[in-house]
Order: C-alpha cells, then structure tokens, then sequence
C-alpha cells in the first residue's frame, strides 16, 4: 500500500490521527482517510489513506491538532 503525502487537505477527508512526522523534532503529519470513522461499514471498497504536512513547528500534539482544523476550517 501506498500513502501519499499532501500539503492541503482535500474536501471530504477525515483526521484520524496527528503524529510527529519523525520520532524527534517539530514537524507533524495528520492520517488522512477518505471515509468518515464513525460510519464506516468493511466491504469490497479500498480504503485510500494519505499523509498531510501540518506547516509549521509545533512543540506538541494539541498545538498541530489547532494548527490543523484552523488549516480545514479556512479550506472549507
């Protein structure tokens, strides 16, 4: 499987998690998928997953997390 990396959130995708993009450091990634968690029923379907660069340097979780939905929120 391959998880591809993106720099904008695309319209309709769903946050699972946001993790440091290195076990050190600053920079942070959100798992992105494009089927809402809750809702999700397993069938014939491939789930698609990526990558998304939060930008900027964050100190801890909750920090990228706000960085993340300010990023969604000016999107949508």
């Amino acid at each position: 499987m391959t998880i591809e990396y993106l720099d904008r959130p695309a319209p309709g995708w769903f946050v699972l998690s946001v993790m440091r993009a290195k076990s050190r450091g600053w920079d942070w990634v959100a798992l992105m998928v494009d089927f809402d968690p809750d809702e999700y029923c397993p069938g014939g379907r491939t789930v698609q997953q990526w990558w998304l660069r939060i930008p900027g340097k964050h100190r801890n979780g909750d920090s990228a997390d706000r960085a993340l939905k300010d990023m969604m929120l000016v999107r949508h």
